[in-house]
């Protein structure tokens, strides 16, 4: 069984840096997709099961930035895993770290993936296989700073 934190190193642009001279905000959406598609590319066409890999979009995404990631030459390790499974989407846990073992968190994320039928423009079940993937990169929930909505 893999292990359910896969780590992909995504090296930074010189342009991913803005005028206070680290990696901008915005960018960080960028690097956190990068990590999407080489961890798809490997959990789902690493094998017979290429055909099962869903066709997704991206529904929400929730970034806490906790230090500042200046520009570097060596790329950044950008830890990925399955949070949650549900019956046409999932959700993906990253932590920004310089490498798999430091202990010094850039930023923690998640993104929602809905599993998409673009003929019809409506959300479709994901495959019991599919399912079956993902879940062997199941793992727990990311810490996120969430804000308690006030509807008063």
């Amino acid at each position: 069984m893999p292990n359910p934190l896969f780590h992909v190193s995504v090296p930074l642009r010189w342009s991913d840096m803005d005028a206070l001279r680290h990696v901008n905000n915005v960018q960080f959406l960028r690097l956190l997709e990068e990590a999407r598609i080489l961890a798809f590319n490997e959990w789902f066409d690493g094998s017979d099961e290429a055909h099962e890999r869903p066709r997704l979009l991206i529904a929400r995404a929730e970034i806490d930035y906790l230090r500042q990631l200046h520009y570097r030459h060596e790329p950044i390790c950008i830890t990925t895993w399955v949070t949650r499974i549900a019956g046409a989407s999932f959700d993906l846990g990253y932590e920004v770290r310089e490498t798999p073992d430091s202990t010094e968190v850039f930023a923690s994320a998640e993104t929602t993936q809905v599993a998409f039928d673009m003929d019809t423009q409506r959300p479709t079940r994901l495959t019991e296989s599919a399912r079956k993937i993902l879940q062997q990169y199941a793992g727990p929930p990311v810490a996120l700073k969430r804000r308690p909505v006030d509807h008063t």
